[in-house]
């Protein structure tokens, strides 16, 4: 399935006994938007100090960093934080996501950056966030048409790609009727996912094991659980389960470190290399 590049990108990427076990901080507009919410400074500036902060404290520990080209990337790794055997993920999307006329998200590249940046970065793979509606989209759209896109692209520098896919509620749409389907849309969509390409899918909790046992079962790609950030006792029941019905690994960010965002300085790095490092460090055990 995977070529050699890729296969050893996911090496890289894994735990020794071959579980994906990735930080994510590649947040860029929800760490603005959490800055501003706790009163304190989004200029760039404070951007990169805090996520050389999470890096310095977090890379050490991980098999392999979700980082960003807007903030996070070269900056980090001009300054030492990310160490030579930590792997590195990279983004591919603009943050947020365009509004098409019928209310659904359309994903956007970033530009200049694409599968030759992530390498010029020193990336291990590359990362793309696509927000799906399989019951209102399908392999003619247009995230499907840049999911297209970015395989040909990754394909052509053998460069891994991972695929991350969330759903979301419309905005017309009933809550708890949402709610009730939340388990079959995430199951479509990384389906319309990998029928587009995408051959490492990085997947939001379908709401139970049975739930995670049924994506395992419709799909012939790997998957890794995402946090999408619930508390970290609530992730580790939920890696639990996702683990035991086949996924691969996590791909894990707000669960692990959200608090510090709020924090300052010594407080903030006090916390990062404390308590986001021991939850780390349960997710790894729990990965095995």
């Amino acid at each position: 399935m995977f070529t050699t590049a890729e296969q050893r990108a996911i090496d890289q990427l894994s735990t020794e006994s071959g579980r994906l076990a990735v930080v994510a901080a590649d947040q860029r507009t929800k760490l603005v938007e959490a800055l501003q919410a706790a009163g304190l400074e989004s200029r760039m500036d404070f951007l990169r100090a805090y996520k050389l902060d999470l890096v310095s404290a977090l890379a050490p520990a991980a098999p392999a960093m979700l980082l960003d080209p807007e903030i996070a990337l070269p900056h980090v790794t001009d300054e030492g934080a990310l160490p030579a055997h930590t792997g590195l993920l990279v983004s591919l999307e603009r943050s947020g996501s365009r509004r098409t006329p019928e209310g659904l998200r359309s994903a956007e590249l970033l530009p200049g950056v694409g599968a030759d940046g992530v390498r010029r970065l020193g990336g291990t793979g590359a990362k793309l966030l696509l927000r799906l509606r399989a019951d209102r989209e399908d392999a003619d759209g247009d995230n499907a048409a840049v999911l297209r896109e970015a395989v040909a692209d990754c394909a052509a520098h053998h460069l891994l790609l991972v695929v991350e896919v969330l759903v979301y509620r419309l905005d017309d749409e009933d809550e708890a009727a949402y709610e009730a389907a939340r388990g079959d849309l995430i199951r479509e969509a990384a389906l319309l996912a990998e029928s587009c390409g995408a051959r490492y899918l990085k997947l939001e909790y379908p709401g139970d094991e049975q739930a995670c046992q049924r994506v395992t079962d419709v799909l012939s790609v790997p998957w890794a659980l995402l946090s999408a950030g619930v508390d970290h006792e609530t992730f580790m029941v939920q890696l639990r389960a996702a683990l035991a019905a086949g996924a691969a690994g996590f791909i894990a960010g707000r669960s692990i470190w959200k608090e510090s965002v709020a924090m300052r300085g010594e407080e903030r790095r006090a916390f990062l290399g404390g308590k986001a490092r021991r939850r780390l460090d349960q997710l790894l055990a729990i990965a095995g």
